[in-house]
């Protein structure tokens, strides 16, 4: 899968995390480096979505290369379950998460 599909798919997802948590006046940036890429979504809240510090914890599992021939298979889904945010996480690299009402941002690093 190229990278930009592998971008979108994230981004998809994130975003589906984001409109079922209410989040909205939602901002999206994806930015390729040499080294990978960076996705930055942003947006608003009056509070904080349930359960994000396990959020966070899903997102931050330790990438695993052997499931990218999964990807479209596992996450290619419409309802989506606690751990297929465990799979997102096995995508990526590194995921932040910050809430200052209203503000509420994610942050993930997928390398090359």
């Amino acid at each position: 899968m190229q990278e930009r599909d592998k971008a979108k798919r994230i981004v998809d997802e994130l975003l589906t995390y984001f409109f079922s948590n209410g989040i909205e006046k939602i901002r999206i940036d994806v930015d390729f480096t040499s080294e990978g890429f960076y996705i930055n979504i942003h947006g608003k809240t009056d509070k904080e979505p349930n359960n994000v510090l396990h959020l966070l914890e899903l997102l931050n599992t330790p990438r695993d290369l052997s499931i990218e021939s999964y990807y479209d298979e596992l996450l290619g889904i419409t309802h989506h379950e606690e751990e297929d945010y465990h799979l997102l996480g096995l995508m990526i690299d590194e995921a932040e998460i910050s809430f200052v009402s209203p503000d509420f941002e994610i942050k993930v690093f997928r390398k090359k």
